[in-house]
């Protein structure tokens, strides 16, 4: 083969693999912002399914303290009831070992019962004040993600193969950013498949320039592998 021949089949194979390293850099930017885009709005689903779960969360504790508050109150009653009871017999001139004994035993009870309902309008105080903190950092949050999709969605209106709209700024409600993320996923999926339907006719063109320079077929998955066979034959 003549080397000016030669050189042309090489440059040739040599412009092929810069298309489809080009093209390739065109698929991992798209891929990239089609996983960002997939998390933002994955996570904008399950903040609103949160804080939609919050309000309910929070008047359930509310009316088991309403509930628990009314069992200290009688607790309370009923310790002062048992403490009175005891005062009176410890006072009797005559004492009454058993009977003393027993209203003490039921003072003890009394006080107990009203430890573990106090403890309880604790323990629920604390629950709310948790579902109020999570409240407060998943509307937060929110922010952060409306913010994290429009700097995306700038990304994407840098990428050439995908559709406009894809671009446009998401909104900063969570729907709003669901509603974008649907959008623009889908696009970025269309880009993605022409992409990789390109790179697919570059490695055609590129074997099927292989096959006519060295007259077997090459079968090669790349065009890297290509203009390395075809570098090895013409030098």
């Amino acid at each position: 083969m003549r080397p000016a021949a030669a050189a042309e089949h090489l440059a040739h194979a040599a412009s092929l693999e810069r298309r489809d390293a080009a093209v390739a850099g065109e698929l991992d930017v798209v891929r990239a912002l089609a996983g960002r885009v997939g998390g933002l709005r994955g996570r904008a689903g399950e903040i609103r399914d949160a804080l939609e779960r919050i309000p309910a969360g929070l008047a359930e504790l509310e009316a088991r303290r309403r509930e628990t508050e009314t069992s200290a109150l009688q607790a309370r009653t009923e310790l002062e009831a048992a403490e009175a009871r005891v005062a009176e017999l410890e006072r009797a001139r005559r004492q009454r070992p058993d009977e003393l004994e027993r209203a003490r035993s039921e003072a003890a009870t009394a006080l107990a019962l009203l430890a573990d309902t106090e403890s309880q309008l604790d323990r629920l105080d604390a629950r709310s004040a948790d579902l109020r903190a999570a409240e407060e950092a998943l509307h937060r949050e929110s922010g952060e993600l409306a913010r994290e999709a429009a700097a995306v969605a700038a990304e994407i209106r840098d990428v050439g193969r995908v559709t406009e709209s894809a671009g446009n700024e998401p909104g900063e409600a969570l729907a709003d950013v669901e509603e974008w993320g649907a959008r623009a996923r889908s696009a970025l999926f269309v880009a993605q498949g022409t992409l990789e339907t390109e790179r697919e006719r570059i490695v055609v063109e590129a074997n099927a320039l292989g096959t006519a320079v060295l007259g077997e077929s090459l079968g090669a998955s790349s065009v890297a592998v290509v203009r390395r066979r075809l570098e090895e034959r013409l030098g």
